[in-house]
């Protein structure tokens, strides 16, 4: 089967590692006791301040499989674009150097890619504290409990409403996906896995998620999640428009589809990160709001050119949203209670009145929910 021979699939790890010590040991001893031994470990040291270089260093005089990249802080992108440069796999698996991986994740990946002739795999995880306590989450890509085999198209439809969410180390893929088509992350910028996944999905031939939780993901003080400003809502929204920009570029069919996804996108935005600004005493600058209005003033004219109609709650919302970003934040609280009154009539509109066969059919959440972790 190729790529797909699991007797000869040969696995890339890349670990971009910044500012981790606390975490390191654990995260590299999940990978190191693989069930599955043919791998490589990529330990990409992106200019760690603390011991992480010596750690890094530390693991790879104890095992041959793991090799480690000294250089200069990049962030996050720049480091996985390091690692993918030098991988030498059939497959490629992406890590966070915080979290923890079962030791059965790439044998059963690759069992499932085998059994389904897949070249992508997802599956589900779940969180755990810094102390590595397991934490309750209620994650939608986990909402599946049989094995779903997927066409690119269906995947990217289930990735843009939420279905799917979109972390990197939440799927393995073979690595001629990334390497035939001149895949790199965003370097410079945050959200890197919302900007980029749709491109991975895209460029595969068959996809499959297997119900098995094979990832713990860590939630700690460190996150982006904890850290929100204006610059990384400005980054959010690139990555979106990066998302948009494949999508439509490599599927023309789903235009009109990724139109009325991308306002449900937009009216999602308000509760989940302007919300998350203005109670950290922040502003979003001036420039961001008036794209922010432009790009919804574009997609909405779109939407009414082609005749699709637009749900009156949507609308609302998009109103909404644009007088909060025009406006000064000290009418937040009167926003917050209007949304919280139109929100759940808009999405009972969504799922009772939309046709769940078309592909105008909305069931977008906001996508802000921890996209990644800061290098």
């Amino acid at each position: 089967m190729g790529e797909n021979d699991i007797s000869h699939a040969f696995v890339s790890i890349i670990v971009p590692v910044y500012g981790v010590e606390a975490y390191l040991d654990e995260c590299v001893a999940s990978l190191v006791h693989q069930t599955w031994r043919n791998i490589e470990i990529l330990l990409v040291d992106d200019g760690s301040p603390d011991r992480c270089p010596a750690m890094c260093d530390a693991w790879a005089a104890q095992d041959s499989r793991i090799r480690v990249i000294h250089k200069v802080n990049g962030g996050l992108s720049d480091a996985r674009n390091a690692g993918l440069a030098a991988a030498k796999g059939s497959w490629i698996y992406f890590v966070d150097s915080d979290d923890v991986v079962s030791p059965k994740l790439i044998e059963h990946a690759l069992h499932a890619a085998d059994q389904y002739d897949a070249d992508l795999v997802m599956f589900q995880f779940d969180t755990i504290s810094e102390n590595g306590a397991p934490l309750f989450s209620d994650y939608k890509h986990n909402d599946f409990n049989e094995v779903m085999v997927m066409t690119p198209v269906d995947a990217i439809k289930a990735q843009v409403k939420a279905e799917i969410d979109g972390y990197f180390w939440s799927f393995i893929a073979a690595a001629p996906i990334y390497r035939d088509h001149d895949f790199s992350f965003p370097v410079g910028r945050k959200i890197e896995d919302l900007s980029r996944i749709c491109n991975v999905i895209g460029e595969s031939r068959r996809v499959v998620r297997i119900p098995e939780v094979l990832y713990h993901y860590r939630l700690r003080r460190g996150s982006i999640t904890a850290g929100w400003n204006a610059q990384l809502v400005c980054d959010w929204m690139k990555a979106a428009d990066d998302r948009e920009t494949y999508i439509v570029s490599r599927f023309p069919e789903l235009k009109q589809f990724m139109r009325l996804q991308q306002l449900t996108f937009f009216a999602n935005l308000d509760y989940e990160t302007i919300r998350q600004s203005l109670t950290a005493s922040l502003h979003i600058d001036p420039e961001d709001a008036d794209r922010i209005r432009r790009r919804i003033e574009g997609l909405a004219k779109d939407v009414a050119d082609d005749g699709t109609q637009m749900p009156d709650t949507t609308r609302s919302l998009l109103d909404l949203l644009k007088d909060s970003v025009d406006a000064a934040v000290d009418d937040f609280h009167e926003m917050r209670e209007e949304w919280a009154r139109s929100g759940p009539g808009w999405k009972q509109y969504v799922h009772e009145l939309l046709d769940p066969a078309s592909e105008r059919t909305v069931s977008q959440r906001a996508v802000a929910s921890d996209d990644n972790k800061s290098a």
